[in-house]
């Protein structure tokens, strides 16, 4: 069993990543005037990220929606509401609720990755020690696992976003949130993205949309970024899991498969 997966979903493993840099939200450089829109787009892009991948923790509450393709080719809206807390170098936790109601849990200890699923009241765990970057892609690649706006989390956006990004431009000012915010749209190989940055104080992520040009019927990612906390309160205890009474312990489908394939290579063997 696959825990935090909507069952008969396309699983998004979110390309679009937002880290931290600073160790502390405050009003900061504007960019310097650019002689076109994609220089001053690629200027605040890296100035978010170069940001976003020094914070030494924070707190923050992503509101997303996500569509699914059906068999009709019809698209269906899901969503979820996740609120992550980071405490570098390696204390994570992100409590999740979907939109049917259904709620868990991520926690990462430094040590240990463990992944609760409330409904089917189960948890799995698995070994992982070192830090949060190092934790997020075992848990993305080798355990197959999803987490919306992962990159978000580690600390080499700056160079994820050199690497994937094919151009980016400035789309309008918007007057939208309560505060001002440049709106960006950029290409990648995989994906198109579009992704507001406060344009006063901290160059905060406030929105990304995600369009997966590649996949039949192009469905999109959503998020709406807030609450964001440079100074959350972040006890040892809350990255701590105990399991719910009646909790049954069960391992990753991923380790289930790999636990198979080399039952099937044993057995094959004469």
């Amino acid at each position: 069993m696959r825990l935090l997966m909507r069952k008969g979903c396309v699983g998004i493993l979110v390309m679009l990543t937002l880290g931290g840099a600073a160790s502390v939200v405050s009003a900061q450089t504007q960019p310097p005037a650019a002689s076109d829109s994609s220089a001053e787009a690629s200027y605040l892009l890296n100035y978010m990220a170069q940001f976003l991948s020094g914070l030494k923790q924070f707190s923050v509450t992503i509101r997303a929606d996500y569509d699914v393709v059906q068999e009709s080719g019809e698209k269906v809206e899901f969503g979820e509401i996740r609120k992550v807390v980071v405490v570098r170098p390696d204390r994570l936790r992100v409590d999740i609720e979907r939109s049917d109601g259904d709620k868990g849990t991520v926690v990462f200890d430094g040590k240990e990755i463990t992944v609760y699923n409330d409904k089917a009241k189960v948890f799995a765990t698995a070994s992982r020690p070192g830090d949060i970057d190092g934790a997020i892609m075992y848990f993305l690649k080798d355990l197959q696992m999803r987490l919306p706006l992962a990159m978000m989390l580690v600390t080499s956006l700056p160079s994820e976003m050199e690497s994937r990004v094919r151009s980016v431009n400035v789309v309008e000012q918007s007057t939208l949130f309560d505060v001002p915010c440049v709106h960006l749209g950029a290409r990648t190989d995989q994906v198109d993205f579009q992704v507001w940055i406060q344009s006063k104080g901290a160059p905060l992520p406030r929105r990304v949309v995600i369009t997966y040009k590649d996949a039949e019927g192009q469905p999109q990612f959503r998020a709406d970024i807030s609450d964001w906390s440079v100074s959350p309160k972040a006890p040892e205890s809350l990255f701590t899991f105990t399991p719910p009474e009646g909790a049954k312990r069960i391992a990753f489908l991923s380790e289930l498969l790999k636990v198979q394939k080399a039952s099937d290579k044993k057995g094959g063997k004469k």
